[in-house]
């Protein structure tokens, strides 16, 4: 019989050992422990039958009582996590103390008579065993092994009733498990059978244990994801610290930038290491000009790859620890970008038909829309382009701010994407008006100012069919009202003051600040002095004067991409 303990003991540990090789991403610290105080007390069981004295058998079995009682409080801890709940920290601290009380009366029974009133040295069934009378205290032991078997079974009720996220499997599998382990304990005690099938109990429990933490990874979509993106072929990583010192990368990256292989962790990235790689040439002046606020996504061609790099913070306790540069394999997008250029707008459309991502397709189409209007007037070319990366930035520092930081960041990206929009009602305006050179007259300007009311009705026409019915309303009023003014003195509606959708208050501040710094076919680019001074002047007039101080704030941005810009 003391061979089939030991076996178990073994079958025991290898559990373990397969807990911790299958499921090195997420280890839980619970599990570990339940796996080590069950491990404890088998071995140390199987061990103590091989024992050849008293003084032997007694040392073991202080080892093995040791991890019963603890496996026992393991197991009240699991079971209620994985039912869904949490535990108090009195309540852990409760477990504990109790659990040491029995360790204690156990490693001194030969001082007292309250745990066993005697123990005798035997042998049966071939094996070492310890015959015992108990004492009163004893009844603790008991009460612990009852109590977890009612405090599991409970919680498991608990979470079946209660809990949506708690699969049913592992509530079945676990109320299958104290069903057996609970005859296993009873069924020789009522036989009056001296063997304790105790750590069989364990054993079977270690099995069940992983089937049910294999179930419980499954449905952790934290690492389900993160699985995903490590196996993705087509991303890479590089992460370095706020000093720019080196964390590590991905395989994808490396092979990208095959420095990096050799590169030392916690070093710092300076052009003597690879000064002709392209990763010093390019990429860390870039990752410095998004650090700075020209946050741009960049291409990076290698060979017959072109990826995507973008950036990402990441943050400890809410504070930015360092930074990731996220690599995107983007050749096929690209691909299909150079082919939608190379045909005309018939091909384009049937071709736009055929890709997954409609709502790009549709972003697409609306800003070529933009630029063809902005081709017919020839006094803003680069318009929609300049005023769309002026919202961008003025969007940012609207994050930032106290009165409008609560707004939704769906909210803010809608913003950016109808930015493009704003002019799209030009198409009404004849071409005469539109390729005039020079101060208009009033009639000219009468007929230029129907493009807010077209440009409503276009944008509409166009989203039509778009199931997002915020961004709609935002791209509309982005069109129609972005040349209200404050004091009501603006067109076509001559709405006043909050009246005017905040989306169209922000778009004015770009469109006009755009018209100030370039150059007109009736006039000079003003200096950013004199367009930020105009600007500030004319908040509470023309301009919402709350959005007014966080606009002249972006003025180093501002700066920084019209440079950029016309360089």
């Amino acid at each position: 019989m003391k061979w089939a303990y030991l076996v178990n003991a073994i079958i025991s540990i290898a559990c373990f050992i397969f807990y911790l090789e299958s499921y090195q991403q997420k280890v839980n610290p619970r599990h570990i422990l339940l796996f080590f105080f069950t491990n404890v007390a088998n071995y140390c069981f199987a061990i103590s039958t091989f024992a050849e004295n008293w003084e032997s058998l007694y040392a073991t079995f202080q080892i093995y009582y040791l991890g019963s009682i603890f496996t026992n409080i393991s197991i009240i801890l699991v079971i209620i996590e994985l039912c869904g709940y949490k535990t108090n920290i009195f309540f852990r601290l409760f477990l504990f103390i109790y659990g040491a009380v029995i360790v204690f009366l156990i490693a001194s029974i030969k001082h007292h008579k309250l745990y066993y009133v005697s123990t005798k040295f035997v042998q049966i069934y071939g094996m070492s065993y310890m015959d015992r009378q108990y004492g009163p205290l004893h009844n603790m032991l008991l009460i612990l092994i009852f109590s977890t078997f009612i405090i599991s079974i409970t919680y498991i009720c608990l979470g079946l009733k209660n809990k949506k996220d708690v699969p049913v499997r592992t509530v079945l599998t676990l109320l299958f498990m104290f069903f057996i382990g609970f005859i296993i304990y009873i069924f020789p005690k009522l036989i009056h059978l001296e063997l304790d099938f105790l750590p069989f109990m364990y054993t079977l429990m270690d099995i069940i244990a992983l089937i049910i933490f294999r179930r419980a990874v499954l449905y952790d979509i934290s690492l389900s994801i993160l699985s995903v993106y490590e196996h993705r072929s087509e991303y890479g990583y590089i992460a370095f610290d706020i000093n720019k010192r080196y964390l590590g990368s991905t395989e994808y990256a490396k092979h990208i930038f095959p420095f990096l292989y050799g590169f030392r962790l916690d070093k710092k990235f300076t052009n003597d290491d690879a000064p002709l790689s392209p990763f010093m040439t390019e990429i860390l002046p870039w990752a410095d000009e998004w650090l700075n606020g020209y946050q741009q996504t960049k291409l990076l061609t290698t060979g017959k790859i072109i990826n995507e790099l973008s950036m990402r913070t990441i943050q400890r306790n809410k504070e930015i620890v360092g930074y990731l540069i996220v690599i995107k394999d983007v050749t096929q997008q690209q691909k299909y970008i150079e082919l939608m250029n190379n045909y005309n707008l018939k091909l384009q459309d049937e071709v736009f038909k055929k890709t997954r991502n409609l709502y790009e397709i549709q972003e697409s189409i609306i800003t070529g829309m933009a630029m063809v209007v902005e081709s017919r007037d020839k006094s803003t070319g680069g318009h929609i382009k300049r005023t769309s990366e002026c919202v961008k930035i003025f969007v940012e520092k609207l994050k930032l701010s106290e009165q409008y930081k609560t707004l939704s960041d769906k909210f803010y990206q809608d913003i950016i994407k109808a930015a493009p929009m704003h002019d799209l009602g030009k198409i009404a305006v004849p071409d005469d008006i539109l390729t005039f050179k020079g101060k208009y007259s009033e009639e000219q300007y009468n007929k230029m100012k129907i493009h807010p009311n077209a440009g409503k009705e276009i944008v509409g026409q166009v989203l039509a069919k778009v199931d997002d019915t915020e961004f709609k309303m935002i791209a509309e009023n982005v069109a129609h009202y972005h040349h209200e003014k404050w004091d009501g003195s603006g067109y076509p509606d001559g709405l006043k003051e909050r009246d005017i959708p905040l989306e169209a208050r922000i778009m004015a501040f770009a469109d006009v600040f755009d018209a100030l710094v370039s150059e007109r076919c009736y006039k000079e680019a003003f200096s950013y002095d004199r367009a930020f001074e105009i600007i500030s002047k004319n908040l509470g007039t023309h301009f919402d004067p709350e959005l007014g101080p966080i606009f002249l704030s972006c003025r180093k941005e501002l700066e920084y991409l019209y440079n950029h810009m016309k360089d």
